[in-house]
C-alpha cells in the first residue's frame, strides 16, 4: 500500500519539527481507496479495501529508512490536517 501512496502527488506539505528541533516533511495525499488491514479475521468493512475519497497521511523523521512513514487515514482533509498535527507535535507548518 505504501509505495502506492507515496508515487501520488501531495495535497497539502508541510513541516514539523522532529524532537522540537529539527524539520521534517508531512504530506497530505488525496487517494479514492480506503486500504483494509486484508486481515481474515477482522471484520469485512475493515479486512476489505473500499472505494471511498480519503486522505492519508504521510511524514519523514531524520532516519534514512523508511523514507516515509505512515501517519493515519482520514475521511477529509481537515481530519488529516489535524490528525497529523496532534501525531506530530503542537506546531505543523503547512506551506500549500
Amino acid at each position: 500500500m505504501a509505495p502506492l501512496v507515496d508515487e501520488l502527488p501531495s495535497i497539502r506539505r508541510g513541516r514539523w519539527l522532529y524532537a522540537g528541533v529539527t524539520p521534517c516533511d508531512v504530506r497530505i495525499i488525496r487517494h479514492d481507496t480506503l486500504y483494509g488491514s486484508g486481515d481474515t479475521e477482522d471484520p469485512p468493512e475493515l479486512a476489505g479495501n473500499r472505494a471511498v475519497e480519503c486522505y492519508y497521511i504521510r511524514y519523514h523523521t531524520p532516519a534514512v529508512t523508511p523514507p516515509w512513514h505512515d501517519g493515519g487515514i482520514a475521511l477529509s482533509l481537515r481530519e488529516a490536517m489535524f490528525m497529523a498535527e496532534r501525531k506530530l507535535g503542537p506546531v505543523v507548518h503547512w506551506v500549500d
